[in-house]
């Protein structure tokens, strides 16, 4: 009677306790890219991995201004020194390699060997991921310019510039999105802008933002059903058409900085919370809590949400805004994930390289 009295209470305090946690990953190995120096003091890492989708080659920049690819077993292939630090993941396009760097140049390199092909002098800082469409490669700068260069020579094409906002701006800038013949940007200065590909020139510009010291639209633009979806530092999570600009929604939450978008779904990571919006009308979905401070571009890995909070990866259901995991290296991370297939790579803010095999 006792004994089964034990185990009835047993049973009773397993059910209380929350679930075992859901195994999302397996380390696959790990490579250290860049020691802590002596005077570092919570030094972060920007710039994630870009993997080929072909040859599953893994391409990333560090804060030593060294550009690394490994092979899918971790093995070191090649490697690029620049004189400023990688702030954005690089672009594979084929066999090239397209970096910018804070060095204020836009770097082709060629995948295999690493060797320089050529490099654009932009004089201000490429902190962006490279776009590439129409032979051309897009970036922007930390300055408000947009500039398009020759896919093949690095010769310059055209730019688009906004002047920057008369008040105070964050550091960063919105990645350049291509789709089809137009080419989207945004700007501090609250503004989004739709340009023709091939000449740079102005389709249309919105100002979105609200005004406010901060109006800096650092949400890279994302494309779905016809629809740009931008977020303004200054407090608005927006639809744009995207043949006219035209404002089709806009949810007020503060400081939004980031979007993932997956069909109907808009996520907004912003200085505390993440926020799913339905994509067709801007309703709210679900909110959780952030749990740290906003990172790089989120990204889909493997159905899940993958979002850099500065402590950590964080794994999260879309479709219920609910967290899974957290990988969390020991330094934290605040650059965006690469993958390819089964496989993600994870750049802690330590500088370790980190290969998961996804459950």
């Amino acid at each position: 009677m006792v004994k089964l009295l034990a185990l009835a209470l047993a049973a009773h305090a397993a059910s209380l306790l929350p679930p075992a946690p859901v195994k999302l990953w397996d380390v696959a190995w790990t490579r250290r890219l860049v020691a802590p120096t002596l005077l570092e003091w919570k030094p972060r890492e920007q710039g994630g991995p870009a993997v080929d989708p072909t040859t599953g080659t893994v391409v990333v920049g560090t804060r030593d201004g060294v550009l690394r690819a490994y092979g899918e077993g971790g093995q070191l292939l090649w490697d690029f020194q620049a004189k400023g630090p990688f702030d954005a993941t690089p672009r594979i396009d084929g066999s090239t390699v397209y970096a910018g760097s804070s060095d204020g140049r836009l770097y082709a390199l060629e995948l295999g060997s690493g060797a320089l092909r050529w490099k654009y002098e932009a004089g201000e800082e490429v902190g962006t991921t490279p776009a590439v469409g129409a032979g051309l490669v897009l970036a922007m700068t930390l300055q408000d310019t947009l500039v398009a260069v020759d896919a093949k020579t690095g010769a310059w094409k055209w730019h688009h510039r906004r002047e920057s906002h008369e008040g105070f701006t964050i550091r960063g800038a919105a990645g350049v999105t291509i789709h089809g013949d137009v080419a989207l940007g945004a700007y501090s200065d609250g503004t989004v802008a739709a340009l023709d590909l091939l000449t740079g020139a102005t389709r249309w510009e919105r100002r979105v933002a609200p005004k406010a010291d901060f109006m800096d639209v650092d949400s890279t633009p994302r494309v779905e059903g016809g629809k740009v979806f931008v977020a303004a530092y200054s407090g608005s999570v927006l639809a744009l058409d995207l043949a006219t600009g035209n404002q089709l929604w806009e949810a007020k939450t503060p400081m939004p900085l980031r979007l993932l978008t997956r069909r109907d779904l808009v996520v907004a990571i912003t200085a505390t919370q993440v926020v799913g919006y339905a994509a067709k009308d801007g309703a709210v979905r679900w909110t959780m809590p952030l749990g740290g401070t906003p990172g790089g571009e989120p990204a889909l890995v493997g159905g899940r949400g993958a979002i850099p909070n500065g402590k950590g990866l964080l794994f999260i259901d879309l479709d219920r805004g609910r967290l899974l995991r957290v990988f969390d290296p020991g330094t934290g991370v605040s650059a965006p994930p690469g993958g390819r297939g089964a496989r993600v790579y994870i750049l802690s803010n330590g500088g370790e390289l980190v290969a998961l095999d996804l459950a």
